[in-house]
């Protein structure tokens, strides 16, 4: 089993805790106590990593409170009638609601510290066309990806990951093809140093803040724009139809990155580099807030591409082909 704090491969030891008959489970690598849900129900919830990759100020902490947001705040339930998520543990529970509640507040968290952070787990079951699975997810200071040894020191989850996300804000680039391969540079050369190979991961590149895209996305583009504005999650409600569409965008994105960022070097080294490519846009708030606090309520946009696209590429395997055949 995967501990999601060493994120090493080991078998959980079941003690009684403070001489109770209450059984807790312990990682005899990190002896951290891993939650009873997460360890007894494994095998039904296998656990997918999901690391956010990105420099300073690129939306990592604002896309998770925001992805939060979404799960607890709006219909998904609606349009999908199996579907609920929940935290495993109480600092995810805390994480989870916080967030939830802070954005609601009319602020936003505060930027993540540089150090190797716990997870924040959430059971995640019913989503259309994916297995059911308990979702670990980490994020870190931008800090820790300007260097491949801070990489190692503070960030050795994405060793564990099978789809690296990388968060760019092109808008926060001064030179959006150089800021784009160091990035993906210091990923690469970070993961050979924890023993990973990027060969044996895929890759999916997000472009955070792309309501400050949408003027870029004009003439042959311009169906970017659309699917940004028209994000809402009401089109979830048609799972494969919806999917189809994210590999449509994925691929013009692609293109755009090509053609209108000419980020060439970026594309080839990441092409040579991984399993596969895909490219997503969000924008987590829907528009530039003042500072640390919101002037408008936040309207997420296309928030859940960039997971459905980490779970898609995590269950590449009968499993998930078993479900997509049978409807579930």
């Amino acid at each position: 089993m995967l501990c999601p704090f060493c994120i090493d491969d080991v078998k959980f030891k079941k003690e009684k805790t403070g001489g109770r008959s209450t059984l807790v489970y312990l990682c005899p690598t990190c002896n951290e106590q891993v939650p009873a849900l997460y360890a007894k129900d494994y095998s039904k919830y296998p656990p997918v990593v999901i690391s956010a990759i990105g420099f300073r100020q690129h939306g990592k902490t604002v896309y998770f409170a925001t992805l939060f947001y979404t799960l607890k705040k709006l219909t998904l339930a609606r349009d999908w009638p199996d579907f609920y998520t929940m935290g495993l543990n109480e600092d995810s529970l805390d994480t989870v609601y916080g967030n939830a509640r802070m954005l609601d507040d009319g602020f936003l968290p505060d930027s993540t510290p540089k150090n190797f952070p716990r997870p924040t787990m959430i059971r995640a079951e019913g989503v259309p066309m994916q297995p059911d699975c308990s979702l670990l997810m980490f994020d870190t200071g931008g800090e820790c990806f300007e260097k491949p040894t801070q990489l190692v020191q503070f960030a050795g989850f994405v060793r564990r990951a099978e789809a690296a996300m990388l968060l760019i804000s092109i808008a926060d680039l001064d030179d959006a093809r150089a800021g784009m391969q160091q990035l993906l540079n210091t990923y690469i050369v970070g993961l050979g140093e924890l023993s990973g190979n990027t060969k044996n991961q895929d890759l999916i590149v997000v472009f955070t803040k792309a309501d400050k895209l949408v003027g870029r996305f004009t003439g042959k583009w311009n169906a970017l724009a659309t699917y940004l504005i028209e994000g809402s999650v009401d089109a979830l409600a048609e799972t494969n139809t919806y999917l189809a569409r994210m590999h449509e965008i994925s691929e013009l994105l692609r293109d755009f990155t090509e053609q209108e960022l000419y980020a060439h070097e970026f594309i080839n080294a990441a092409e040579s580099n991984f399993k596969s490519v895909s490219f997503s846009i969000i924008s987590a708030l829907g528009t530039e807030p003042d500072g640390a606090e919101l002037s408008v309520e936040i309207v997420p946009r296309r928030i859940l591409d960039p997971v459905l696209w980490v779970m898609e590429k995590s269950f590449d395997g009968p499993v998930r082909s078993l479900k997509r055949w049978l409807g579930w």
